[in-house]
Parts: C-alpha cells; structure tokens; sequence
C-alpha cells in the first residue's frame, strides 16, 4: 500500500510540472468547465492516556460549471475518499471513507428582468456566510441542501435568504459526512423541517461593515446575530460579535448569548488579531461542529478547550502571512469555564503551507492542547497532519 502511495504521490508532481490543467483539452472542447482536486491527507492524533490512532486517506474531487444559458447554470461536485493506512484507534482522526455528490445545483438569473446581481439556486451547494461556512477541514467542505436567492442589486447591500433542508458536514466520520436532517446535525433525536434563515450586509457607511442575521432551525433553536466591523485605516480594524439562540416549538429550553471582541492589525507581511468569545447561558447549538461558525474561533482544530460550552470565555491571539510564498498562521487560545465539567483549556494550532508550484501544494498542521480540572486527570492532546494537495 505504501508502494501505491509514493506511486500516487509520484504522479501528482509529474501532473503538476505540466504547464496547464490535464482537464485543458478536454475544457476546449467542451461547454462549461471541469475541475477537480487530489489529496492526500495523514491525521496521527494522541489524546494521553493511550487513546491515540490515524488514519491516511486519498480524496478525489471532480467538479463541473456549465455556462449560461438564457439565464440558467448549473454545476456539480462529486467527492471520493478512502483509507490507505490506519492504525490504532482509527475513528479518532475523524478522517474516514467517504462518496457523495457534495454539490449539484441549478442557477436562475433573472437579468432580462434587469436585475444583474440576483441569482435563485436550488440544490446542493457549499455556502460561506454568517450562518452557514465552508470549513474545508478534510477531504470535502460542508455543504447545504436547499433553495435560496442572493442578491446585491441594491446599492451597498448584498442579502441571502433560504430554506435549508438537510446538511453535510466537514466531518469525516459515521455518517456525519453524508446530507443528514438537521434533527441529526444538531443531535435532537427527532427530525425538523430544517433551516429558514436570512442574511445582510450593508457597506454603506464608510469604513463600516454591518452583517446581520437570522436562522429559524424548526423544533430546534432561533439563532439572531450581529457582526460590525469598522476600519480605522488600511492597517487595523475592530470587529465585535453578538450571537443569541432561544428554543422554538418542541425543542429543550435554549438560552444562549455569545459576544466577541477583535482587533486587527497589520504588521509587515503578517496581520495579528487579539481576541476574547464568551457564551452566557446554554451552550451554542450553532457552532463549528455542527453548521459552523463565522469567528475565528470556528478555525480551532481541537476544540479541547470546549470553547462552544456555555458559561466559556476565551481570550485569543492569531497570526498569519506569508514570507515569500509560504503561508503561515497561528492561534492560540485559553479557554475559562464557569459551568463545565472542566476548569478550562488552552490550544495551539499551526499551520504552514508551500506551493511547491501552481497546482500542487505540501500542508503541515499541528495542534497542541491541554484540558485541566476535569473528572478525571488532566490531558494533553497533539494533533498533526500532512496535506499533499493537487488541483486541476
């Protein structure tokens, strides 16, 4: 098996010295556009205690544009991934198998109307706003099954408003990678009629950026949030979060506030970003693992800090630049509780990257994390990965 993978691996640097695309020929020929995307991808993880494993999966990505035709698009995204190696407990890099079609949807632009920035999408389709985000964090990005309208045909406003029924997440593991009802992202134990949310932001004062948003999750919880962010210059800005979920139909009592704080500025090559998130009240039911999480805090890659709980408070540093074409970045949290089974956590993520030229890349990802005051004793948790990343 080995073997195989230093054959595949061979492969993508002899595709990736070619000048164009391997799907170029094909492309000019053809209507439209296909694209896709090979990587290899080792998680090894050791959360003390003896509970360590990984796992090393291949993923293939093909995908498809269609041009326009009388204002209609549609594309497609069909995902594959499966294990060359394991060991140990395997289920813990949550980077398993997986076959889907992630995205297939078709796109009305009703531009004859005169309403050039308007588009109606039904299907599936990843989507990165303030209540759903990509985090392409595996093999796949997460990705919704709905109808929605964007539009940013009025001046300094771009709005999304949709009717979500059923989510794949960015998980590799059980089925969570699959589109599942959001009775079983959100863990209720009973199927909901999913999502119906809307989104805004405004750009018209200047300097001034203004998100606002709203998500009616159906016998689950109402999520209504705010994000302003306001530049002082080219070099430093302030954004400030505010994010509130209560309980609707038969769903268990939710109360849960979240507000954050951020300051970024730009130094050199790098921008650096201090921060503090803290959640009064229940714990978020919209959050990284489950719809994801406009903050930099949805970027964790442990999470042992369970930063989500209610009654946590983080205070956070980030960096990240390049030097030449090396990117870089960092962050580092500590993690308070007031009513978790733990006292608290810190964590460590870094990560860098090289382009080794345009079409293929090398990823190294380490986490390190410490959970204290718990039940049981204290634990260290490392987390590392190798991304060998081809696109075409």
């Amino acid at each position: 098996m080995k073997s195989v993978t230093i054959a595949i691996t061979a492969a993508f640097v002899c595709h990736a010295t070619a000048a164009e695309s391997i799907l170029s020929p094909l492309n000019e020929k053809i209507p439209g556009e296909f694209s896709g995307r090979l990587q290899m991808l080792g998680i090894y993880r050791d959360f003390d205690h003896g509970n360590n494993g990984h796992k090393t999966t291949l993923g293939a990505v093909l995908g498809y544009d269609s041009p326009e035709v009388a204002g209609f698009d549609f594309g497609a995204a069909y995902h594959h991934a499966f294990t060359l190696f394991d060991g140990g407990n395997a289920s813990l890099p949550l980077n398993d198998d997986i076959s889907l079609l992630n995205e297939g949807w078709l796109r009305y632009h009703p531009e004859a109307a005169g309403l050039e920035g308007t588009s109606l999408t039904a299907g599936r389709k990843i989507s990165n706003g303030e209540v759903f985000r990509e985090d392409d964090y595996r093999q796949k990005a997460r990705s919704i099954e709905s109808i929605q309208i964007q539009t940013t045909d009025i001046d300094d406003l771009s709005l999304t408003a949709g009717h979500a029924i059923r989510l794949s997440n960015w998980i590799d593991a059980s089925d969570r990678w699959d589109f599942n009802d959001f009775g079983d992202v959100f863990g209720t134990g009973y199927d909901t009629d999913g999502i119906t949310w809307i989104e805004g932001t405004y750009t018209g004062f200047e300097n001034w950026e203004i998100a606002a948003f709203n998500a009616y999750a159906w016998d689950v919880t109402n999520l209504t949030g705010l994000r302003v962010k306001v530049d002082f210059c080219d070099e430093a800005s302030l954004t400030g979060y505010y994010r509130h979920e209560g309980d609707v139909g038969k769903a268990g009592d939710q109360d849960a506030d979240a507000f954050g704080l951020s300051y970024t500025q730009k130094v050199g090559g790098f921008t650096i970003e201090p921060g503090y998130f803290g959640v009064f009240g229940d714990d978020l039911r919209f959050q990284e693992a489950t719809t994801g999480i406009n903050h930099p805090l949805g970027v964790s890659m442990l999470i042992c800090s369970c930063q989500f709980n209610g009654g946590a408070h983080t205070a956070y540093l980030k960096a990240s630049g390049k030097v030449g074409d090396t990117v870089l970045y960092a962050l580092y949290n500590h993690t308070w509780q007031e009513k978790a089974a733990i006292d608290g956590g810190h964590e460590l993520n870094v990560v860098v990257k090289q382009p080794i030229c345009d079409s293929l890349s090398v990823s190294l990802k380490g986490a390190l994390g410490y959970q204290y005051g718990g039940p049981g004793p204290d634990t260290t948790f490392t987390d590392g990965r190798v991304f060998l990343t081809y696109t075409f």
